[in-house]
């Protein structure tokens, strides 16, 4: 049975441990950025920050608009479709300098996509974006139009709003720490004399969390110990 706190129940732990009577809103706002918090807390990414999509290459066009939640400091990964690519794998990403300088391009026929890679468009102070581009790039490059399946990290989410049913996307192993690091808030706005001390504890459990669902992991519960296992039996033999 899953243990998952809804924003509602959360929020009347909040209330409970800073004992302050706090307002259902600030509550609300507290508990968003500390799961803000919790979600830059993983330089790999985490698991529940995963979404998909396809990307629509047309033609001759180069270039293609990446999706508005889409986060540049983190993984992601263009698929081929067996038509795009020799084989329905994936399509490598380079970064944009050593995409410009190491992609040797076709410039006669229709061949393979080698490469992508990604740039911003910035209209400051209002908004900005990121464009992919893919290689080979040539005026005398044609494609045809294709769909690819794209992942990739979400750098934002809505906010969760109040409500019995609404809950955060984290694994319910992180409820408690989400309290806990908008408890730390609270008490630092009020300088209580614990913040800090309720802030490195959140923070800790955070990090022992971290390892269990980033997104970079190649390692599966129990597959390390074994391969230890194994290594410390061939050393105990080769003695």
């Amino acid at each position: 049975m899953s243990t998952t706190l809804s924003m509602a129940a959360m929020v009347t732990l909040l209330q409970r441990k800073t004992g302050l009577g706090l307002a259902q809103a600030d509550c609300v706002d507290r508990l968003n950025e500390a799961f803000r918090k919790i979600n830059q807390s993983s330089k790999g990414g985490f698991i529940w920050q995963v979404k998909q999509t396809n990307l629509v290459w047309a033609g001759s066009t180069l270039t293609v608009a990446l999706p508005s939640d889409f986060d540049p400091g983190k993984t992601a990964v263009l698929k081929g479709n067996g038509i795009d690519t020799p084989t329905a794998t994936e399509i490598p990403y380079l970064p944009y300098k050593d995409f410009v300088n190491a992609t040797h391009y076709q410039t006669t026929a229709t061949g393979f996509l080698s490469a992508w890679s990604f740039y911003p468009n910035f209209t400051l102070p209002t908004s900005y974006a990121w464009t992919a581009v893919y290689g080979p790039a040539s005026a005398a490059f044609t494609q045809p139009t294709t769909s690819l399946p794209f992942m990739y990290h979400a750098v934002n989410y809505p906010a969760v709003a109040y409500g019995a049913g609404n809950y955060f996307p984290t694994p319910d192993q992180f409820d408690s720490l989400i309290v806990d690091l908008a408890w730390a808030e609270v008490a630092g706005i009020y300088r209580q004399s614990d913040a800090e001390t309720i802030r490195q504890r959140a923070m800790q459990g955070v990090m022992e969390l971290i390892d269990t669902y980033r997104t970079d992991r190649y390692d599966l519960a129990g597959i390390t110990d074994e391969i230890a296992q194994k290594q410390e039996k061939g050393a105990e033999g080769a003695k």
